[in-house]
């Protein structure tokens, strides 16, 4: 494609053109009258052009840019283009986004999001970190059914109340208790099977009962 020998001999001027090359970071057009150009999108250019797209092009002595992308000649993704950073500000409103087919994030090396209040609603959700760290004052948990699987578990709280109506804890080794003191207290039946049994302490072991039956 040959550059037109001049843009304009004038002040600028506003043309529709349409694109049908590319090179790089400049995009030919050929103007209404014919007119070829390779131009680059001005900087308020948001949507990048695509080769076949109707534009509309400032022309003046020195050159000129492709203002903004006016129709789409095929269906093809919208990209937008910019240098820098970006930074949208909302002095008053909200900010809506709405996408049929999804949403699609890729934040890079950070990610952050600051809120006063936020909420999530999904079907379904999938999360993988390497990572996680979670920290705050008051957390709830409300599950109509659960299942936590993991290699390793530690729990550690200064004061920790568990209720059920109903439980069953099964260890396939060996389980180890420790504790300054403890109290069972059972208010129907109490019953221990084993293969053997000890009763250990220091200072004295009482049974108490209406009838106690050994052997």
């Amino acid at each position: 494609m040959n550059e037109a020998p001049q843009y304009c001999d004038a002040a600028a001027q506003l043309r529709h053109a349409q694109v049908n090359a590319l090179d790089g970071e400049r995009f030919g057009v050929v103007s209404n009258d014919g007119r070829r150009y390779w131009l680059k999108p001005a900087f308020g250019c948001l949507v990048r052009p695509a080769v076949g797209d109707k534009v509309l092009v400032s022309l003046d002595a020195q050159g000129g840019y492709i203002l903004s992308v006016l129709e789409r000649a095929i269906a093809q993704p919208a990209r937008m283009h910019l240098e820098g950073d970006l930074h949208l500000s909302l002095p008053a409103g909200a900010l809506s986004i709405q996408a049929r087919d999804g949403v699609s994030l890729d934040a890079g090396i950070a990610l952050r999001v600051c809120a006063e209040q936020g909420s999530v609603q999904m079907q379904r959700a999938h999360l993988t970190v390497g990572t996680l760290a979670i920290s705050g004052e008051h957390l709830q948990n409300h599950w109509v059914e659960r299942h936590d699987s993991s290699v390793y578990h530690r729990e550690k709280a200064v004061r920790h109340e568990a209720d059920f109506a109903d439980s069953r804890r099964r260890v396939e080794g060996h389980e180890e208790l420790h504790s300054g003191s403890l109290r069972q207290r059972v208010r129907d039946d109490w019953s221990v099977q084993a293969d053997t049994l000890d009763l250990n302490a220091q200072r004295s072991v009482a049974i108490d009962g209406d009838s106690i039956k050994l052997g």
